[in-house]
């Protein structure tokens, strides 16, 4: 097959949860079909397409439509709009221009666009059009909108949550196709496209990467991982530490709670003390992991699911999180992790953990083998293969 995947943002370094499940699709794709990848992308990405290219047939790349240090002024200027800053964002004529290029020069089997924010942007309508849903975005919105704390943060998601809502649940329609994380949110899909084919594509590990290790545990030792300019990881990593900790510490005066991840605002780098150690961008987090007595995952936001549990469960590692932190993932409270909701709830359950060596090894053992068995990349890759050839056999619009 001829494929294209166009993507918000360049598939690499794989260090955080959406650039690991785009770059795994683009790499095991690639060594089977041609694979062809547009992306927005800055000067400094120079080393990282070189990597890209390495692996697919073509990489192209056009400037990102909206600046770093613009964004602010662009939220703002969306409230005023009847377009969401979402698509406002993603909007840019050189990708256009670029698409529809790529769409003359060949004719691509499938057009793979990462995540529905892309929907702002015309493709080829003889290819299979396939929207790869890292979230249900107006879903993650509304839940901002519920938790934060901020004024103007709430009222920026509610207003993007009813414009984009609208907008995602037009691109679905306009697909060929959807792929979901998650079987939770392809149901909802379903439910409001019905005439749409829809599947789950769960996110998964490297398990040969994210192995155990036999370094020392450290009974003292919490940890937290994820890209921290990131809301969902800030406000569970800024909750955890004025929640969860000081309850913690009462009862186990020397924890230390480690934040491990690239991007820390000053919200979360102000949370650095005695007992909080704030890591900033590390090589590598899993000599952090291996060395943690419990993977803390606090989130009260987000959508999808969650990469970092999967790579704590693959380095079989003793789990705590809350519903939404492990939500769409095939865990049981009990089995694999220990579910808890609340800050009393949380706390209890780190401390269980930490005081009952027999669970905590069950926990792991249990993890790992559920990642092993069903949460391989190579394995949902090939899901999303058959997902193609079913929607290539379904009649497509002629040329153009």
């Amino acid at each position: 097959m001829r494929i294209l995947i166009v993507t918000p943002m360049l598939p690499y370094p794989p260090t955080w949860g959406f650039v690991t499940r785009v770059y795994q699709f683009v790499r095991l794709l690639a060594t089977r079909h041609s694979v062809t990848l547009l992306s927005f992308a800055t000067d400094d990405d120079r080393a990282h397409i070189d990597a890209l290219r390495d692996i697919c047939t073509a990489v192209h790349t056009v400037p990102p439509p909206v600046a770093k240090d613009a964004k602010r002024v662009a939220q703002l200027a969306s409230m005023f709009s009847t377009v969401s800053y979402q698509w406002r964002s993603h909007q840019s004529e050189q990708m256009q221009r670029t698409l529809d290029t790529l769409s003359r020069e060949q004719a691509f089997d499938v057009i793979q666009i990462e995540s529905s924010q892309l929907g702002c942007l015309r493709y080829d309508p003889r290819a299979a059009l396939v929207v790869d849903e890292h979230n249900i975005e107006y879903e993650l919105l509304y839940r901002t909108y519920l938790t934060e704390r901020s004024l103007v943060r709430r009222v920026y998601n509610f207003v993007e949550y009813k414009k984009f809502r609208r907008e995602e649940t037009s691109m679905w329609r306009q697909a060929t196709g959807v792929v979901t994380t998650s079987v939770r949110e392809a149901e909802m899909i379903r439910d409001l496209v019905p005439e749409h084919p829809v599947t789950c594509v769960p996110n998964a590990v490297d398990v040969d990467y994210f192995t155990p290790s036999a370094q020392p545990i450290d009974p003292n030792a919490l940890v937290f991982t994820g890209l921290m300019k990131y809301r969902p990881n800030v406000d569970a990593a800024v909750y955890f530490v004025r929640e969860v900790l000081p309850q913690l510490l009462a009862v186990r005066p020397t924890l230390v709670f480690y934040i491990v991840g690239g991007g820390p605002p000053e919200e979360v780098l102000r949370l650095a003390g005695p007992n909080v150690v704030v890591t900033g961008t590390v090589p590598d987090v899993r000599p952090y992991v291996h060395k943690a007595a419990v993977f803390v995952v606090p989130l009260r936001m987000g959508g999808g699911t969650r990469l970092k549990v999967l790579e704590g469960l693959s380095m079989r590692k003793a789990m705590v999180s809350t519903s939404l932190g492990c939500e769409g993932i095939d865990v049981k409270d009990g089995e694999h992790l220990l579910i808890a909701d609340s800050e009393q709830a949380l706390a209890n359950a780190v401390l269980r953990v930490l005081d009952d060596a027999a669970l905590a090894d069950r926990l792991a053992t249990a993890g790992r083998e559920l990642v092993d068995r069903q949460y391989r990349w190579d394995r949902v890759v090939r899901d999303l293969e058959a997902f193609y050839e079913v929607l290539l056999g379904r009649p497509r619009a002629a040329t153009p």
